[in-house]
């Protein structure tokens, strides 16, 4: 549901929940005995009721006076908190569509999702802002898709299987289909007045739409203050404990970031741990990207609650993180984010406040989930053939993977330092001597080739087809390689590897297979992960996925790797919205502090 529907629904019905709440009329749910988690007071409240009709709370406190509705739960004294709100996230990292998503995620006591979709846009452009809002009608689950405004992440530096304008973006918003703006990730086009970033971001203001960002930046100063005077509220690259104080303290939620790969949360929680007298109302947590093996074995936003109550955080004020600042980030608590009468009757009942572990989850009235099991039916959406065929590339060779030495002697190339577990690369440089006139990987000193293919359908010129550069930091085996469709945030097929054969193979089982993973072993495909939905998303149920990724996790150990969910840090080699080093399809480039982006040859 969205705020529109919910506002029409719940002004047609206010005299019957007054009727409800005066005990007059009966009620639709009761939920009895219950610890009330209070987001608004910061307390715990002992023995209370809840009631609900329709999609609604009528009621809090004792019900033993009013009739009893129909349909009852006994709370046995257990704790019951409101449904958790995930304010950033991309649904295309899962790997899955958003009614598997939803059937994933609604067991695990998440029922307010808000999906920046510009991984599939980044393939079909408005016309995927359409489609993810008509996927949603309907779901057990509030659906609120910010409007993706970097596609491509920088213009000019990358080719993206489409483009949005300002133009796009008016239309998405007054049509509907999405209700915030997504992450603004072009923070250098922010903060150096480039007038297509502000012409997008006026249409955000215009329509009074919350205006999300991602300033990946150590200027915290001159930068973060023109970023957030341009109107950009909420940001989820915080990465050190500075940082999120000095965000929050210019008045930019912190969105505490603890999805698969990228594990900020440790770090920032310090921020207010070690200043107890500090105010923690601008702090949320979200997960960003998530794999389905994450989901199916630990959870959702529940598995970022835990940590962060394990980490410290008094467990009352974790929660507030994920309902309440949530809600109040998007300008919606007067609908959802707290267990009040008249509220969204989006609730969960949990044994403790330390495991978190669920037993009821409620979502807009309805209970959706029954101890870790989806007890509602959500159909299978059928797609149109154009989100199914997104792979418009002819086979590739080995020596499409050929690098020319500039000269005969020995030259300094620039290497792109893969980092697990973080955002962000390094640069390195390395000697390398070419062997008859070419440049090769080198496995003893980790360096492997890395390609990027247009997989697009739009015509681009022939010399941005293809780019190539050296990689450190997966250890790759001879003749192993690994593929992938999922390359932020243009998502062009990615291929590593150490040798030109292996890269070859891995390219073309994912060409045949329409998007996904591949990792060859010994020269040989050794796993595939089909990911046909826009060469990013998979349309079977999120456990299979799951089952379909741990065994490309298994082949890129084998090939070498031993890193875990080495798969994410992978897809971010080619999002040059990060620092410092990355490979578009044009070319390598570079992103510096205090410094505009720029291309930089591969040979010095």
């Amino acid at each position: 549901m969205d705020q529109k529907t919910a506002d029409l629904k719940r002004s047609g019905i206010t005299r019957d929940l007054a009727a409800v709440a005066m005990g007059q009329l009966k009620g639709d749910l009761l939920v009895k005995n219950t610890k009330l988690v209070n987001v608004l007071t910061g307390l715990i409240e002992e023995n209370i009721d809840i009631i609900t009709f329709g999609e609604f709370i009528a009621f809090v406190g004792d019900a033993s006076n009013h009739p009893s509705p129909d349909t009852v739960i006994n709370g046995d004294g257990r704790y019951l908190i409101p449904g958790l709100i995930d304010s950033h996230m991309h649904v295309e990292s899962s790997m899955i569509d958003l009614p598997s998503f939803a059937a994933g995620i609604l067991p695990h006591g998440t029922t307010t999702i808000c999906p920046d979709n510009h991984e599939m846009t980044n393939v079909f452009g408005l016309k995927a802002v359409e489609l993810f809002h008509k996927t949603a009608e309907g779901l057990p689950l509030n659906v609120f898709p910010a409007m993706p405004v970097c596609v491509p992440s920088i213009p000019g530096m990358e080719d993206a299987g489409a483009s949005i304008s300002a133009e796009d973006v008016e239309q998405a918003y007054s049509r509907g289909w999405s209700e915030l703006q997504g992450e603004q990730m072009n923070f250098p086009g922010v903060i150096y007045g480039d007038s297509h970033v502000h012409s997008i971001t006026a249409e955000g203001l215009k329509a009074s739409k919350t205006l999300t960002g991602h300033y990946a930046s150590e200027d915290l100063n001159s930068g973060l203050n023109a970023f957030i005077a341009s109107g950009m509220t909420a940001c989820h690259e915080s990465t050190s404990t500075g940082e999120a104080r000095m965000k929050a303290a210019r008045g930019m939620y912190v969105q505490q970031r603890y999805g698969t790969a990228w594990l900020d949360l440790p770090q920032l929680v310090p921020a207010f741990l070690d200043n107890p007298e500090m105010d923690t109302r601008m702090f949320t947590m979200v997960t960003d990207d998530v794999t389905p093996v994450t989901i199916a074995e630990e959870g959702h936003l529940i598995r970022v609650l835990r940590e962060a109550v394990r980490l410290g955080v008094p467990a009352v004020k974790a929660v507030q993180m994920v309902t309440i600042n949530a809600a109040q980030l998007l300008n919606k608590a007067g609908w959802i984010g707290s267990i009040a009468p008249g509220k969204a009757a989006d609730m969960v009942l949990v044994d403790d406040l330390n495991h978190f572990n669920i037993t009821r989850v409620i979502s807009n009235g309805t209970v959706v989930a029954v101890d870790g099991k989806l007890t509602v039916s959500i159909s299978k959406y059928d797609y149109p053939e154009w989100a199914l065929n997104s792979i418009h590339l002819d086979p590739v060779k080995p020596e499409d993977f050929i690098i020319e030495a500039p000269s005969a002697d020995a030259v300094e190339a620039r290497i792109i330092k893969l980092i697990p577990g973080m955002v962000y690369t390094k640069e390195e440089s390395e000697e390398m001597v070419p062997s008859n006139g070419f440049i090769e990987g080198d496995v003893e000193r980790d360096i492997a080739k890395m390609a990027v293919f247009y997989r697009h359908a739009a015509a681009i010129p022939k010399a941005d087809r293809k780019s190539l550069a050296l990689l450190r930091g997966l250890t790759l085996k001879p003749h192993s390689a690994f593929a992938t469709t999922v390359s932020h945030d243009s998502h062009n097929l990615l291929v590593i590897g150490s040798s030109d054969t292996a890269m070859a193979a891995a390219a073309n089982g994912l060409i045949e297979t329409g998007g996904g993973m591949a990792v060859v072993v010994d020269g040989k495909i050794n796993a595939v992960l089909p990911l046909p939905f826009a060469g990013l998303m998979s349309l079977d149920p999120i456990e299979k996925v799951a089952s379909q990724l741990k065994e490309v996790e298994k082949a890129l150990k084998r090939a070498g790797c031993p890193h875990d969910s080495v798969e994410m840090t992978i897809s971010l080699l080619g999002l040059i919205v990060l620092g410092e080093l990355h490979l578009s399809n044009k070319g390598l480039v570079r992103l510096a502090d205090g410094e505009p982006p720029k291309f930089v040859p591969l040979f010095k």
